[in-house]
């Protein structure tokens, strides 16, 4: 496998001279099946001959690489074959590659995570009613669990014996380092939290009222939405039949005609997108399922994609990271990473960027068009009509047609 990367003799035979050999051909074959590049892959090959003839000279075995061990030495690396490799940024994710195949494979052991201090038993069963009883994503049950963690530790472990004036007087003092948006997720977490508590018996009733709530005026602000020249200049900027653009397409589209949150995007699956009934299934939050009609031009880059999505990836998600190793995005940031990056190839300056503003898009969009808020609600999956009046609540176009001059203007 080697030689599908190297011709030069002398190279080969360096390759297979340290105590890897054993293991570069295997090495070479999981790099190509990740997608990786040739040149990509020539890199991560050399960092792993490389890295086994340290460790030969230190008289170190194959299932004792030592990665720090290694990046010390690249500091004052004088070894002939390096070809610039000295504290190379390729070097050191080449050897961290070829480290992490020796222990799927079984030759090194894995390398022990740092030992995490127990929740309390409070919190693990807040974190077992979250996903049970209200369906929430791991990001917001993780979320949760640390502000319920964070006022365990500074109130005691017993609930029972919190008042009022605790709660309010923790908030406080942790609000006065925060953010906006901070401080409004901690105000809901705890009050979740409160509210278990209760319920369970574990602490005063209505405690969670003790919990202050942020002084921000509900729909006091304008819709964060891009206009419909901004969108079609984002559309026209994935122009190109290169994977990564059909890829970038198809996110946009969904994005701007179905108003979807970046984490639909990122969930959805194959199996979602029914094809002979020209609909898409999305589980958004609180596992709260729908079928959207799937419009043609989303359809179509779908397609597109589908046609040259990355094939060494066997996850069932639709859309994958054009970058080796191809695997489906993590979460919705992602998702979001990508719509800024296409914002910014098309020139598009808004004072937010990321997946959130096409949602708003697609909701004012749809307004402007007539569409009643309580049917732009159930496209965009909210419970309530006020949630929805946030998001549409305003054309602008259209208000400037009917606004009267102030009258100083007059």
């Amino acid at each position: 496998m080697l030689e599908t990367y190297f011709s030069a003799s002398r190279m080969l035979e360096h390759l297979r001279s340290g105590p890897c050999r054993p293991y570069l051909d295997g090495f070479a074959a999981a790099l190509e099946r990740q997608g990786y590049g040739p040149e990509t892959a020539v890199r991560y090959l050399r960092a792993a001959a490389h890295v086994s003839h340290v460790m030969a000279e230190r008289d170190a075995s194959v299932s004792d690489i030592d990665l720090a061990a290694f990046e010390q030495h690249l500091r004052t690396c004088r070894c002939p074959r390096a070809k610039g490799g000295r504290r190379n940024h390729h070097t050191i994710y080449g050897a961290r590659l070829f480290r992490r195949h020796l222990e799927e494979i079984g030759v090194c052991e894995r390398a022990v995570a740092a030992i995490r201090p127990a929740e309390p038993q409070l919190v693990l069963g807040f974190k077992a009613w979250l996903s049970k009883h209200r369906g929430a994503s791991d990001a917001t049950i993780r979320l949760y669990a640390r502000d319920a963690v964070s006022i365990m530790a500074a109130l005691g472990t017993d609930p029972t014996r919190w008042s009022p004036t605790d709660i309010r007087g923790y908030f406080t003092k942790r609000a006065s380092t925060c953010g906006r948006g901070t401080i409004e997720k901690m105000t809901t977490s705890l009050r979740a939290f409160l509210r278990y508590l209760a319920v369970k018996g574990h602490c005063q009733a209505d405690l969670d009222n003790a919990v202050p709530a942020y002084a921000h005026w509900q729909l006091a602000e304008m819709p964060r939405y891009l206009s419909g020249e901004q969108v079609s200049r984002l559309i026209a900027a994935c122009d190109g039949d290169a994977g990564a653009c059909r890829r970038d397409r198809a996110i946009v589209l969904l994005l701007a005609r179905l108003g979807l949150r970046a984490g639909d995007v990122a969930q959805l699956r194959l199996i979602d997108i029914e094809w002979q009934a020209g609909s898409l299934r999305v589980t958004g939050k609180s596992r709260y399922e729908v079928r959207l009609p799937l419009p043609q031009d989303v359809g179509d880059a779908i397609a597109a994609y589908l046609e040259c999505r990355p094939s060494c990836c066997r996850s069932d998600r639709v859309f994958l990271s054009t970058i080796a190793p191809s695997r489906p995005f993590r979460n919705g940031d992602g998702v979001s990473s990508v719509v800024r990056r296409i914002m910014k190839r098309a020139g598009v300056v808004t004072p937010v960027k990321g997946a959130h503003a096409l949602r708003h898009t697609a909701a004012t969009e749809m307004l402007r068009h007539g569409v009643p808020l309580d049917k732009i609600g159930l496209v965009l999956r909210h419970r309530g009509i006020d949630t929805t009046a946030h998001y549409a609540k305003a054309d602008v176009t259209l208000l400037k047609q009917v606004a009267q001059p102030w009258p100083e203007a007059l």
